[in-house]
């Protein structure tokens, strides 16, 4: 696996965030229209009435299309994340496998993942030691 490939799993998840915003963010758009009319007494005059309401079947075609791409872009997310620790699981050194965990899993940056390992790592020191296991790939 490539650092490229490890590096999509941020991506697809931005993906899927925006189309959630998306979902959210969809508005319901209004139509109008006339239709003949008339008074409800005597006389009964005829007159054109404008109605206006959502077009709920366009709003409901935007909603499922946006849904079905938020489900694939999931499928290959969760694919994606299988693979990927499947991966990092398979490496023999405990450091390595935690930086690559938590730098491309859970999406930390190289300070927190520094952080998060501790022994006076530094950002730059935990990026090298992925730089250095990701090159020999």
């Amino acid at each position: 696996m490539t650092k490229h490939e490890l590096s999509q799993l941020k991506y697809l998840k931005n993906e899927i965030e925006l189309l959630k915003y998306q979902i959210l963010g969809l508005e319901a758009h209004t139509t109008k229209d006339s239709v003949k009319a008339s008074m409800s007494d005597f006389p009964y005059i005829q007159y054109t009435a404008v109605i206006e309401g959502v077009d709920a079947d366009e709003y409901n075609k935007k909603r499922e299309r946006l849904q079905r791409k938020l489900n694939r872009r999931v499928a290959e997310l969760m694919e994606a994340v299988e693979e990927a620790e499947e991966y990092i699981q398979s490496i023999d050194d405990s450091l390595t496998r935690q930086i690559l965990s938590l730098r491309y899993i859970n999406g930390l940056s190289w300070g927190q993942v520094a952080a998060s390992i501790g022994g006076n790592n530094t950002a730059d020191g935990v990026r090298m030691i992925a730089e250095r296991f990701l090159s020999k790939r």
